[in-house]
């Protein structure tokens, strides 16, 4: 009878690490029951979470890829503010793509935090003001304008991408 009790809660106890969840199996949880941690490891828990994480950084990777080639248009364009008008037309182009689609991206990844969609609205408007200012005939004192509205601009996204704590 003793033994059949023993089978019994063995039995239970087994069965009460089977109803650990993937959400609850923590790597660094120092607190969970060895039977937890088993099965955490071997129902698939562990690499649930390590497939997560991969999800998250590759995610932030491309992120940071978009964020630096945004920066590499910038000062492009702003090292060209004296090229001929066709050249600076194409880097705009390029520079307004690049910026879309990394605000596509951020919208879409984190357009639950209303700070960041105020940021990224600002830098919308900011766009759309950029685009709309005529760079044809540019004087001396036109293109100054231009280049301080992308340090601006360029300040902005820098804004940005420090609140969504990328370096």
């Amino acid at each position: 009878m003793f033994l059949r009790n023993c089978l019994c809660l063995a039995l239970l106890a087994s069965l009460a690490g089977c109803a650990t969840t993937a959400s609850q199996c923590n790597a660094s949880d120092s607190s969970a029951s060895l039977i937890g941690k088993l099965n955490c490891d071997y129902g698939g828990g562990y690499a649930e979470g390590v497939r997560n994480s991969e999800q998250e950084l590759l995610g932030a990777q491309e992120q940071n890829r978009q964020f630096n080639e945004v920066y590499a248009q910038l000062s492009a364009l702003q090292a060209s503010t004296r090229q001929d008008l066709q050249s600076q037309q194409r880097q705009q182009a390029s520079l307004e793509k690049s910026l879309n689609d990394l605000l596509g991206t951020l919208k879409a990844r984190h357009g639950n935090k209303s700070d960041v969609q105020k940021q990224i609205a600002g830098l919308e408007q900011q766009l759309k003001a950029n685009q709309a200012a005529p760079s044809q005939n540019a004087s001396s004192a036109q293109i100054e304008a231009r280049k301080q509205k992308l340090a601006a601009l360029q300040q902005q996204v820098s804004r940005l991408q420090l609140s969504l704590g990328y370096e």
